[in-house]
């Protein structure tokens, strides 16, 4: 009698604690596999940004944008597909895919300084990251940073730390940046600085909003913007249409929103040293909640 009071016991402790464990909405980490990338993603979206490994091939500190079919997480299988199956992640084979071009841009989100000369606006994008920090990660938040120890402007050096947050059912990230000058590449006064977010404008515009009032902007294109991805997924499956992407980037009490050098951006007049805060975000036409 003893020994089955005793089991029924620990089955209902084993019960309990399966009934505890809870399913993560949010992932990160560094990967060292895809040459210092570093990855987070939550239900809506996956993205990415480019570490030092990566320097040789001119990356920026932009963002990029991989596009999921639903709120499973798809960031280790993206890459275990790419870098042991050999199936590129550019192809969508039913979880989505990575089929948006960063070159040197700000990307989806990223980073964009505008200083001013002569009355025009210059845009500076700095290269990729030289450290990376995990500051929190739970199944419902991750929280990192990166640094950036060479952002060139104007003949300065300034070194950036962007803090970056996404959480479960919120499609915004959250980036709060702050800026400080290195060392002076000349004996230049540093101009004014803009800063805040911004998104890169492909070649086949179709649509974009931008929203002065709130200090946000809104840029839709096709899926398939990309020529590569298009032959890609062409190639595969025959399909010339992988849907739309929608993108938003928000900077509060923005004094800037236009398009400037091909970007779509939010910014504000900025002092070094200040952490200016702005948040970036996008979904996908074909995302589905399917729980």
């Amino acid at each position: 009698m003893k020994k089955i009071i005793f089991f029924l016991l620990a089955l209902l402790s084993f019960t309990a604690c399966q009934k505890e464990v809870v399913q993560p909405k949010v992932y990160g980490r560094y990967v060292p596999e895809r040459k210092d990338d570093f990855a987070w993603e939550n239900e809506y979206a996956a993205f990415r940004m480019y570490g030092p490994a990566l320097r040789p091939e001119n990356p920026s500190n932009g963002v990029d944008l991989w596009l999921k079919a639903s709120p499973e997480l798809v960031v280790d299988s993206f890459y275990y597909r790419e870098h042991v199956l050999g199936l590129p992640y550019h192809i969508n084979y039913g979880k989505g895919l990575d089929c948006y071009k960063v070159g040197h841009t700000c990307g989806c989100g990223g980073l964009v300084v505008l200083t001013e000369e002569e009355g025009n606006y210059k845009t500076w994008i700095g290269g990729p990251y030289d450290r990376w920090e995990i500051l929190e990660q739970t199944p419902e938040r991750f929280v990192f940073r990166l640094e950036y120890d060479s952002l060139f402007v104007a003949g300065h050096v300034l070194q950036e730390s962007i803090t970056i947050t996404a959480e479960a059912d919120n499609a915004m990230n959250k980036a709060e940046v702050v800026l400080t000058e290195q060392s002076p590449m000349s004996n230049d006064q540093l101009p004014i600085l803009y800063v805040g977010g911004g998104v890169y404008l492909h070649d086949t515009i179709d649509h974009f909003e931008v929203y002065h009032k709130l200090g946000t902007v809104f840029y839709e294109e096709d899926a398939l913007s990309d020529k590569t991805a298009a032959k890609m997924n062409f190639d595969y499956n025959g399909s010339t249409s992988q849907g739309r992407i929608y993108i938003t980037v928000q900077t509060p009490d923005a004094d800037i929103t236009d398009i400037q050098d091909g970007n779509l951006v939010a910014v504000k007049e900025y002092t070094l040293g200040d952490t200016l805060t702005y948040y970036f975000g996008a979904s996908w036409s074909e995302w589905h909640d399917l729980r």
